[in-house]
């Protein structure tokens, strides 16, 4: 466990060390959340009219409207994905991409955003059908086979796209090439890292934990000198605990990047040691690196 813990915290140091160097990367997760709440208030009126239709044309409306919702907050969040990818690419190659830069290179390629996005909102759908059909039915069995079912396709695809915004910025392919470099990449290895998948959440869970801990006590505390103190203590703890999430997520996707290269090529990027990215990934027998 203590080695598990060491070896996810200096994971993590590592991404954070690409974040000083790269301050404006905090940006992009903040604007994805605003961008995405701003989506999903303008998708309220519809989604709230679509309720009050008549049963038949409201069981017409719901998919189409679900549909939108997908595809706008997939758009979003791979558009900003790409931005960190960028940024996260000229660092690992030497350079310095602005703020401006990154903007420009996601708003470049918004033909594949778009075109990816398309297909994360249909794979959701899909796996959202699955889901309607299961509670629908009156065979609890069939209704339990149902939610795995689609548990498990979900999961599946979480794992073999985990490459993909990487790919579509590295080689500028389409959504379809980059699922098939995302799943060639993680073939040549024995897929992703648990220490890097678990460690970063056991380390993330460790800050929240930590920071809710504390909130309490001292929301608890100031709301016994003046209620306001108490107000003001709290709405700190949940700025911090948004900012754990932020950093954590933005983290997670610069390792995500510097694994899809070392997968790729076999070279350590940027700031990446070799023993990290190496343990990070251990080759199958018989396999070598490359494109």
């Amino acid at each position: 466990m203590f080695a598990t813990f060491s070896r996810s915290w200096d994971i993590a140091k590592l991404s954070f060390r690409v974040m000083r160097e790269d301050k404006e990367l905090l940006l992009f997760p903040v604007f994805a959340s605003v961008f995405s709440l701003l989506f999903i208030l303008v998708m309220v009126f519809p989604v709230f009219v679509t309720a009050l239709l008549p049963e038949e044309t409201r069981g017409l409306l719901q998919l189409p409207v679900l549909f939108i919702v997908y595809l706008g907050l997939s758009f979003i969040a791979t558009f900003f994905s790409v931005c960190v990818v960028f940024t996260t690419k000229k660092r690992f190659e030497g350079g310095n991409a602005t703020f401006s830069e990154s903007l420009s290179f996601a708003l470049s390629k918004v033909h594949l955003i778009l075109a990816w996005s398309l297909v994360s909102a249909t794979v959701g759908i899909i796996l959202r059908l699955i889901e309607n059909a299961a509670e629908r039915s009156r065979n609890d069995i069939v209704a339990m086979l149902g939610r795995v079912v689609s548990g498990i396709l979900g999961l599946i695809w979480s794992v073999i796209t985990v490459f993909v915004v990487p790919a579509m910025v590295y080689y500028d392919v389409s959504p379809f090439e980059a699922i098939k470099r995302s799943v060639a990449a993680i073939k040549k290895t024995w897929g992703e890292s648990l220490v890097r998948h678990y460690g970063f959440g056991m380390v993330q869970a460790l800050f929240v934990i930590a920071g809710i801990v504390a909130t309490l006590v001292l929301a608890y505390v100031g709301a016994m000198a003046h209620p306001i103190l108490g107000l003001f203590l709290a709405g700190l703890g949940v700025l911090y605990l948004i900012a754990v999430v932020v950093v954590f997520s933005l983290a997670n996707s610069i390792f995500n990047t510097a694994l899809f290269v070392y997968a790729e090529t076999g070279k350590v990027p940027g700031a990446f040691e070799q023993e990290m990215l190496a343990n990070a990934f251990t080759p199958r027998p018989g396999r070598t690196h490359g494109i």
